[in-house]
């Protein structure tokens, strides 16, 4: 999976000179560069599977010592900066852009890639396996605060100029390539993006109502689906373990008996506001409990996971009873995927979903207003904003006391 982080200021663009000088100046014993890269072997990297890639494109690639030679210089780089001539027409053109923009630019299994736009806004993606948004954040924030301070790097004090990486093609290779790239396409149009902004709440919001910002956050989807389709679904979200030695990831199992008999208070026409404040408050509480358990590595997903593969390993013909149960196949099928970063240098965040029923959600909430990109196999994401939405009000005016409708029709944005 790959995953985008947007930056919040047009001074960040400086920092892509600064990147390149600073890879210029540590591989002057070797002729690469970590700029953009031509049609052939971006598209070879980015679309195709990653086994598929390296075991025929890439062996058929290495066979030619100048294909050779353009990858070797490629895998040294320990990123790739992508400039980009797309313009920039809104919101959702941005975020689809940063997430996977037309591949023809991109080399998406390198570490990360800075992905700058002709209007200067700029973002990093990054390949997850290596490591999760809490590692790619510290980089962006000192990179962001470096370049606010800083002024811009001139073109010509590059310490060594970029240089073209060449790529050899054979008739069959060429239109592996095409092919490829039509199935790029296909793969892109096959999901869509929505963004969602709203200064319905806001971080002054969640402290004047004392609750929890991320669990108010957290109900606000379990509701939103609740009331799209009448039941509480799987859902996760990422929970950093960082403080652990060779620490990644928890899950946050955000979709609770708490969360779940809220969302049934607030369809509810008979219940009180008495009670639907009641109900939200010991849900936000509960998922700060659960919230914390899985941060200090007492979390259960993790440790279920690692008995499952140790299982498969003693006896892959004999599934422990647990790993085939109908609830633990339930739990598998996630689908709210949700995860959430902070930084006053981060202007929002998005990745893709993870199943054909997937929605998955970066969000985030600052002193201004919330802010949600949603990515699905186009599976009603404007009605699920639309219900988001409504969702924040009603959660809000129910801590304020205030009587809501509890009809599932929601006014459209």
């Amino acid at each position: 999976a790959n995953r985008s982080i947007d930056g919040a200021d047009n001074h960040f663009n400086v920092i892509a000179l600064k990147l390149l000088n600073l890879h210029a100046q540590s591989s002057q014993d070797r002729t690469s560069t970590s700029m953009t890269l031509t049609l052939c072997c971006s598209i070879f990297s980015c679309s195709l599977p990653f086994f598929s890639f390296t075991s025929i494109a890439r062996e058929g690639l290495i066979a030619n010592p100048t294909n050779k030679a353009s990858l070797e210089a490629i895998d040294s780089a320990l990123f790739a900066v992508c400039l980009e001539d797309t313009k920039i027409g809104g919101a959702v053109e941005e975020d689809r852009l940063f997430l996977h923009g037309n591949g023809r630019n991109r080399w998406f299994d390198k570490s990360f890639q800075l992905i700058v736009a002709p209007c200067g806004r700029s973002a990093v993606n990054f390949e997850h396996a290596w490591g999760d948004g809490v590692a790619v954040l510290r980089f962006f924030n000192d990179s962001f605060a470096d370049s606010v301070a800083s002024l811009p790097l001139r073109t010509d004090s590059l310490a060594a100029p970029a240089q073209k990486l060449d790529f050899q093609l054979s008739e069959l290779q060429a239109a592996a390539v095409r092919q490829t790239a039509g199935d790029f396409d296909k793969f892109v149009d096959s999901v869509e993006l929505r963004a969602l902004m709203t200064d319905e709440v806001d971080t002054n919001v969640f402290k004047r109502l004392n609750v929890g910002q991320d669990g108010f956050l957290q109900m606000s989807f379990q509701l939103a689906h609740y009331r799209m389709y009448g039941f509480s679904a799987s859902t996760y979200e990422s929970a950093s373990t960082a403080g652990f030695k060779h620490g990644r990831t928890e899950t946050i199992r955000s979709a609770t008996p708490e969360s779940d008999a809220f969302c049934k208070l607030m369809c509810d026409p008979t219940a009180t506001v008495e009670a639907r404040d009641a109900a939200l408050r010991k849900a936000i509480a509960n998922h700060a409990k659960i919230t914390k358990e899985g941060l200090l590595g007492k979390g259960w997903d993790r440790h279920l996971f690692a008995l499952r593969k140790l299982a498969e390993q003693q006896n892959p013909a004999a599934k422990p009873a647990i790993f085939t149960d109908v609830a633990y196949g339930t739990l598998g099928n996630v689908v709210l995927s949700t995860s959430t970063l902070s930084s006053p240098a981060l202007d929002g965040g998005g990745f893709g979903p993870v199943g054909t029923d997937c929605y998955g959600i970066g969000y985030g909430a600052r002193d201004y207003g919330a802010k949600f990109i949603v990515m699905t196999y186009k599976r009603r994401t404007q009605e699920f904003l639309e219900h988001l939405l409504q969702a924040l009000r009603d959660m809000r005016a129910t801590l304020e006391r205030k009587q809501i409708t509890t009809g599932r029709t929601v006014p459209k944005f």
